[in-house]
């Protein structure tokens, strides 16, 4: 296979080339592949702190699995990871809040700012920080609030997300819509645990950084997730033994598997469903997928391809 080298830039190829390589992807962009493996990436800016767990479904059963052994969460590894039968559970925001991008694009061309009219000074600031699946989030009253892709640092990673998006869509022959339709989930790991309840009690954290009894007790609460998450799957999913340690070890590994199984779930549609108010916006914003039923009841949902 030759190796990636990015997204092709438009001179890198004749017009020759290019109409050749768009006849073959929309070829294969019309034969349907059955989707079998779901992998799930807790998304950072750098790669030893990304996590990534793969998802294996066959028939009525499934089995998780780490990456292969030499396997680096770099760009290059993110990529060639994903193949046409891969559906991505990313836990980065797909997409920026539209007013925010219209406030910026104005800015750009040094016309004036928007006024937003009809809106008070709160609300205007709300649009600018958050998308409208951030709010669908935060009315699900969960615990859980996503952070400002346009003020907070997570837009950083955001910024990795939209590159491999790009990068992605040359594997898939298209770019996926951001709203989870197709081969790319938006996840949030911290509200699907609690959806789940398997995050319950408020102020309990098992992620981040912390020595001694902290991390001790960080450790102990992810071991009791991982705990709960293969009892409710047992009947279906096979999680082996050094997937299991490294959860434990690695709320990043844990995070992935949970985005793993929030791609499978949608994909079994017992998510919340996108409002038709907001589905336009989704396509542009992203969408974060929030499961709707019980983990238990996940492998009797399990789809087909």
């Amino acid at each position: 296979m030759r190796p990636y080298t990015g997204p092709i830039s438009p001179a890198d190829t004749t017009k020759a080339d290019r109409r050749a390589s768009e006849r073959r992807d929309a070829k294969k962009d019309t034969q349907p592949v059955p989707v079998r493996r779901y992998v799930g990436i807790d998304l950072a800016t750098e790669a030893k702190r990304t996590g990534v767990v793969i998802v294996t479904v066959n028939g009525a059963t499934a089995v998780a699995s780490m990456p292969a052994e030499g396997f680096v969460a770099d760009d290059r590894g993110l990529v060639e990871i994903v193949d046409r039968a891969t559906v991505v559970g990313l836990d980065s925001p797909l997409g920026w809040p539209d007013d925010f991008v219209s406030a910026v694009t104005a800015h750009r061309q040094s016309a004036r700012w928007p006024t937003f009219e009809h809106r008070s000074t709160d609300k205007i600031r709300e649009s600018l920080r958050h998308r409208k699946t951030d709010l669908f989030v935060r009315s699900l009253d969960l615990g859980s609030t996503p952070l400002s892709v346009s003020s907070d640092l997570i837009g950083v990673v955001a910024m990795r997300g939209a590159w491999l998006q790009s990068a992605w869509a040359q594997k898939w022959g298209r770019l996926e819509p951001r709203d989870g339709s197709g081969r790319l989930v938006e996840t949030y790991p911290a509200a699907a645990l609690r959806a789940w309840g398997l995050l319950a009690r408020r102020g309990v954290r098992y992620k981040g950084g912390g020595v001694g009894e902290l991390r001790e007790g960080q450790r102990s609460e992810r071991a009791r997730m991982m705990g709960e998450i293969e009892e409710q799957t047992n009947s279906w999913l096979r999680v082996p033994d050094a997937l299991r340690d490294e959860a434990v070890a690695s709320d990043h590994t844990l995070d992935a598997f949970v985005c793993a199984l929030v791609a499978l779930a949608t994909r079994a549609k017992v998510t919340h469903p996108t409002p038709e108010e907001s589905r336009e916006a989704a396509l542009r914003e992203g969408w974060i997928h929030v499961p709707s039923d019980a983990l238990s009841s996940l492998g009797t949902h399990l789809p087909e391809g």
